[in-house]
C-alpha cells in the first residue's frame, strides 16, 4: 500500500511540475529559401513535436534584436518579427513565451505543425547575414516539457545604384575656338552623379566606349558630398580603353530608422583639347558616352 501511495504521488509531481529538456522528438526546420521584399523577410517554418496529451507550442528570441553580423552595429528590434499560425499573427520577444497553437488531446506520439516567421517595416537594409536565435518550447501537460532552439537567418546582397541628372559630358567648339591649335574648351554641364549603396563601395569611370580622336579628354572632380571617403583630386588625362578611380566611401544606408539613407554626390567637369599644332579642329559638339561603375569595395 505504501509503495502505491509512493508511486501516485510521484505521478502527480510529474504532472504538476514537468521538466523541460531538449530533445530529438521536438525540431524546429525552416523549409526552403526565406523570401525577401522590399519591406519585410518571410520564412517558412516546420515543427516537429511530441503529442501527449493537450500540447500547447509556445515561441520566444534569445535577444532583443535581429543583429547584422556583418556590420553588427546594423540591429533590427526582434518586435518587429511575428509568427503566422492558421491565420493569426503573434508577436516574437525576448520578454517572455508567447503562445501560438494548442492542439487537441492525443497521445500518439509525434505531430507535425507549419508556421511562418514574418519580418516586417525593416525598409532598404544594409548588406550583410542578419540572425536571431530563437527558442520554441513544447508543453505537454502530462510528461515532459520540450524545447528546440531555430537560428532564423537571411542575407541581404549587394545592392548599387547610380542616378545622373544631366546625362553625358557635352564640350562644344564654337567658330572663334577651331583657329586655335591649343584650344582647351570645359563641358558645359557639369556631370552630377547620386550614388546609393548598401556596402562600402567604389565608383569607378570606364573609357570603353571613348572615341579616340586627335585630342585629349580630362576630367575634375568638382563637388563631392554624403557618404564620401575619398576621392581623386587631380585633373586626370582619359585615354580610352582604361579604367579610372573617381570615389570611394561607406554605405549610404545607416540602419533602419527613418533617415538613415545619406546619399553619396559627385560632380565631375570634362575638358577637351587640341594636342595638334598642325591642325585646326572642326567646330561642333563634341559628346563622349562613358560609363561608371560602383562596386563593393
Amino acid at each position: 500500500m505504501r509503495n502505491i501511495i509512493i508511486t501516485i504521488i510521484l505521478l502527480f509531481s510529474i504532472i504538476i511540475c514537468p521538466k523541460v529538456q531538449a530533445s530529438p522528438h521536438f525540431r524546429a526546420e525552416i523549409t526552403g529559401f526565406p523570401v525577401i521584399t522590399e519591406n519585410g523577410v518571410m520564412a517558412n517554418v516546420n515543427l516537429t513535436y511530441m503529442q501527449m496529451g493537450f500540447s500547447r507550442l509556445y515561441v520566444m528570441a534569445t535577444d532583443s534584436f535581429i543583429v547584422n553580423n556583418d556590420s553588427p552595429n546594423v540591429k533590427i528590434p526582434i518586435t518587429n518579427l511575428y509568427l503566422l499560425c492558421d491565420g493569426e499573427q503573434f508577436q516574437i520577444s525576448n520578454q517572455g513565451w508567447q503562445r501560438f497553437y494548442l492542439d487537441t488531446f492525443d497521445i500518439t506520439g509525434s505531430s507535425q505543425k507549419n508556421v511562418n516567421l514574418k519580418l516586417e517595416n525593416i525598409g532598404e537594409l544594409p548588406s550583410g547575414t542578419y540572425t536571431a536565435l530563437l527558442r520554441f518550447l513544447d508543453k505537454t501537460g502530462i510528461t515532459l516539457d520540450y524545447e528546440c532552439e531555430l537560428l532564423f537567418t537571411f542575407v541581404i546582397e549587394d545592392k548599387h545604384s547610380i542616378i545622373s541628372s544631366s546625362g553625358d559630358p557635352v564640350i562644344i567648339l564654337s567658330e572663334d575656338d577651331i583657329f586655335n591649335k591649343q584650344v582647351f574648351v570645359r563641358n558645359k554641364n557639369d556631370v552630377r552623379l547620386d550614388l546609393t549603396s548598401n556596402t562600402k563601395w567604389k565608383l569607378w569611370l570606364s573609357t570603353s566606349t571613348m572615341d579616340d580622336e586627335n585630342c585629349e579628354y580630362y576630367f575634375q572632380l568638382k563637388n563631392v558630398s554624403g557618404k564620401v571617403e575619398a576621392y581623386e583630386q587631380n585633373i586626370t588625362q582619359l585615354l580610352s580603353n582604361r579604367r579610372y578611380f573617381l570615389a570611394s566611401g561607406e554605405p549610404t544606408l545607416d540602419g533602419i530608422e527613418a533617415g538613415n539613407k545619406i546619399p553619396a554626390n559627385i560632380t565631375i567637369e570634362y575638358s577637351f583639347k587640341n594636342t595638334d599644332s598642325d591642325n585646326y579642329i572642326k567646330e561642333g559638339i563634341r559628346q563622349n558616352p562613358f560609363t561608371y561603375i560602383l562596386e563593393r569595395e
